[in-house]
């Protein structure tokens, strides 16, 4: 009986994805750089039949992730949601994003969203991972969306929030405290 226990190449790019996510999330506001771009490689590396996602202004990327196996659900029911937030109405949607309990702070939402990095909105980022403080520019994402981040997080309760511009990525977790400046 021979068995091939060798990753294959999906294997190794999903693989390879995952930890840049978790990379990302462990030094927030450090770009990390994805082996493929877009939203699609996240959810490959991600999605499962144990989980659900929500995809807010993507049709095509919503069909594609219908054979990973995950649910598709209403955003305020959803383990991962993938959204473009440059507008205040695509903002004022995510007012529902789940926020997990204090005795389950990991049944929170994570959030994905399209931004450009290196212009933009200025923020200071703080707290865990993070040496003293890190300042980075984004753009593409709608300033109110600053502040309603900051009134639904309210650690260990809130959200964690990857930041996607073509093939890098930013993780902010709930952790971390963003100043606008």
């Amino acid at each position: 009986m021979a068995s091939n226990l060798l990753p294959t190449l999906d294997d190794t790019r999903t693989n390879a994805t995952f930890e840049e996510l978790m990379w990302a999330v462990s030094r927030p506001g450090q770009p990390r750089e994805l082996p493929a771009e877009g939203f699609w490689p996240l959810a490959e590396s991600l999605l499962d039949r144990e989980c659900s996602f929500h995809v807010t202004s993507d049709p095509a990327l919503d069909l594609k992730m219908a054979p990973t196996g995950a649910r598709r659900m209403p955003l305020a029911d959803s383990d991962y949601v993938f959204a473009a937030i440059g507008s205040s109405e695509a903002v004022e949607t995510l007012s529902t994003l789940r926020i997990g309990s204090l005795l389950y702070p990991d049944d929170a939402a994570t959030l994905f969203a399209s931004a450009r990095f290196g212009s933009g909105q200025r923020l200071r980022l703080t707290g865990p991972g993070i040496k003293d403080s890190v300042t980075i520019e984004i753009d593409g994402i709608d300033p109110a969306f600053w502040h309603m981040r900051a009134k639904a997080i309210r650690y260990p309760l809130g959200w964690d929030l990857y930041l996607v511009d073509g093939r890098r990525l930013l993780g902010i977790p709930r952790s971390t405290t963003i100043e606008v400046l």
